[in-house]
């Protein structure tokens, strides 16, 4: 934590010099600390991006293993007749391939990631009909997901699937509209705003 040396009032001017020398140094201190944790931050941060890439390949390679282990089931199925439990194993395969490509599970909303801009992240998503919702194409961070992702078209009420999510600079307001059987309001100024698809 930061210190700040204050001068006391009436310090005569041979203690004055030492304290202000001393303050000087304190300064300098802080500063190359702050350097230093900046640095490591930077290195760890590298770090964290190189583990999940990691940890993300494998679980890629897991899961094609998996829908190729699936697929020979649903043709299996198909073939008896048992058209339930076929579509059942085909809505399994395409939840994986949407893992598969790198999407995340649905985070709510994007606040978190506001300062991202331009920068797009794969989510998978259930659409919903109802929930807080501001914008029209371009949404504040704050916004629902699973409801922006229906509101734009990319998902049915109940459908789950994997949408892109841009990180956009925001607009001066939010325009409300209804769309797709869902209704988003108005706002004005927002810190952040992403765009769906």
């Amino acid at each position: 934590m930061d210190e700040l040396i204050t001068v006391v009032e009436d310090l005569p001017d041979d203690a004055r010099e030492l304290v202000e020398k001393a303050s000087q140094q304190v300064g300098k201190l802080q500063a190359r600390a702050h350097k230093d944790v900046a640095a490591v931050q930077q290195q760890a941060e590298q770090k964290i991006d190189e583990l999940n890439e990691q940890c993300r390949q494998k679980v890629q390679t897991h899961l094609e293993k998996l829908v190729a282990e699936l697929k020979p089931l649903q043709m299996a199925y198909a073939k008896e007749g048992k058209l339930d439990e076929a579509l059942a194993i085909r809505e399994q395969i395409k939840q994986f391939k949407g893992i598969e490509k790198g999407a995340e599970p649905d985070p709510g909303n994007l606040v978190s990631l506001q300062s991202q801009i331009g920068r797009s992240f794969l989510f998978e998503v259930m659409g919903k009909e109802s929930g807080s919702l501001w914008g029209t194409d371009v949404y504040t961070t704050d916004s629902e997901l699973a409801v922006a992702a229906v509101h734009a078209g990319k998902l049915a009420a109940g459908q789950r699937g994997v949408v892109r999510v841009t990180v956009v600079q925001p607009p001066p307001s939010f325009q409300g509209t209804t769309r797709h059987g869902v209704t988003s309001y108005s706002y004005g100024s927002y810190p952040g705003a992403y765009r769906v698809g």
